[in-house]
């Protein structure tokens, strides 16, 4: 009993001493390692066509919700050329509302020749949604080791579906 009452302390004394010196207490000393930095915006991106909506829809929520809810077709970029780890920026602009909601998609070895890029939902209430129709514009850009650029803009008509 006496052993084993000593063993035990033993391994609390051990644990304890491992947790304070590893912990806050002791500034600069950690058993942890740190991650590997991510290089974001690295590479190249060479875009050799560009499918982008004519045409972005905002919905009435249904059963009496006070919302309208944004549907923006996603843009369709095909690369000729692709290194690295490039951003691409899909942003949508409704100047008549004041409204600008853009998605940043971060690109890595997994994305293929052809990538689809998204805008991320939202929602309007009843008051900002006064007309049927609105006009807007589609840009995407890229970010990448050559730098910071537009790759395509376009005009287009969002639709109020009531």
């Amino acid at each position: 009993m006496e052993k084993t009452r000593a063993v035990t302390t033993s391994v609390i004394a051990i644990i304890l001493g491992v947790t304070l010196l590893s912990g806050p207490l002791v500034p600069g000393v950690t058993l942890a390692t740190e991650p590997e930095p991510v290089a974001l915006e690295t590479g190249n991106a060479t875009v050799s066509e560009i499918e982008m909506p004519e045409e972005i829809t905002v919905e009435k929520g249904s059963y009496g919700a006070a919302s309208y809810y944004l549907d923006a077709p996603p843009v369709r970029i095909h690369f000729a050329n692709r290194t690295g780890r490039p951003t691409l920026v899909y942003e949508l602009t409704i100047e008549e509302l004041g409204y600008t909601r853009t998605t940043n998609h971060f690109l890595d070895d997994s994305a293929g020749d052809m990538y689809a890029l998204t805008l991320a939902s939202d929602t309007f209430t009843d008051g900002e949604i006064e007309r049927k129709q609105y006009n807007g514009t589609v840009t995407v850009s890229k970010r990448d080791g050559s730098g910071h650029g537009v790759v395509a803009a376009r005009n287009v008509t969002i639709s109020v579906v009531e």
